[in-house]
């Protein structure tokens, strides 16, 4: 029974800690438009897959936090740069009309992969993963260090950030042409705009 209440508090914390702008989010939301929904469910299930590991090296404890101070100053210029990336890329990219669009037939490919990678380079997950458990600790949430309910924990963390990916994905499909008629077909410049606005945002608030 811990071990169940352990898993759902991480998925409601992990799933509204998800509702953000970012480089996962962005990645679901393009995936599902300019492919499928099956492909944007791999890209977000990739990206919701380091969340084991930060969720993980959290629950570890707050000890590890001096090991990976460097480390997380190098991930929040390497998301700058991958959000800048990404936005660049949306700009010049062709838009395609909604027709065009379900008419294409997409082979499964890396998104799985290119999902983890994004995610892997989010760096406000392991601080905020270390945030939430000495929270919740200090306010008696979480009491016991048995393996199987903190592994409960870390999965809950995982299962949280998919299940809004999950979200992304199914809305953006059901309502791609709508997206496309409200943006008149320049989706791609918008978004790109607003990707690299965020990035350069983000670089200010690392400087």
């Amino acid at each position: 029974m811990e071990v169940l209440s352990s898993l759902a508090l991480a998925t409601v914390i992990s799933f509204a800690g998800s509702v953000q702008l970012g480089p996962v989010n962005f990645g679901t939301l393009h995936t599902a438009l300019h492919k499928d929904k099956k492909s944007a469910i791999r890209f977000g299930f990739g990206g919701s897959l380091p969340e084991l590991l930060y969720c993980g090296l959290a629950v570890a404890g707050a000890g590890w936090l001096g090991r990976f101070e460097q480390w997380q100053e190098i991930l929040q210029y390497c998301t700058v740069v991958v959000l800048f990336v990404f936005g660049v890329y949306l700009w010049f990219q062709k838009s395609h009309s909604p027709e065009g669009q379900s008419s294409i037939q997409t082979s499964k490919g890396n998104e799985l992969l290119v999902g983890a990678t994004f995610g892997l380079l989010n760096p406000q997950l392991f601080p905020f993963w270390l945030v939430v458990i000495t929270n919740l600790k200090s306010y008696g949430l979480i009491t016991s260090t048995h393996v199987v309910v903190q592994v409960g924990f870390v999965v809950g963390a995982a299962l949280g950030a998919f299940l809004l990916q999950l979200l992304v994905a199914e809305v953006t499909s059901r309502k791609r042409e709508f997206i496309y008629m409200r943006l008149t077909r320049n989706y791609n410049k918008v978004l790109g705009a607003i990707i690299v606005g965020i990035a350069i945002l983000q670089l200010l608030i690392n400087l």
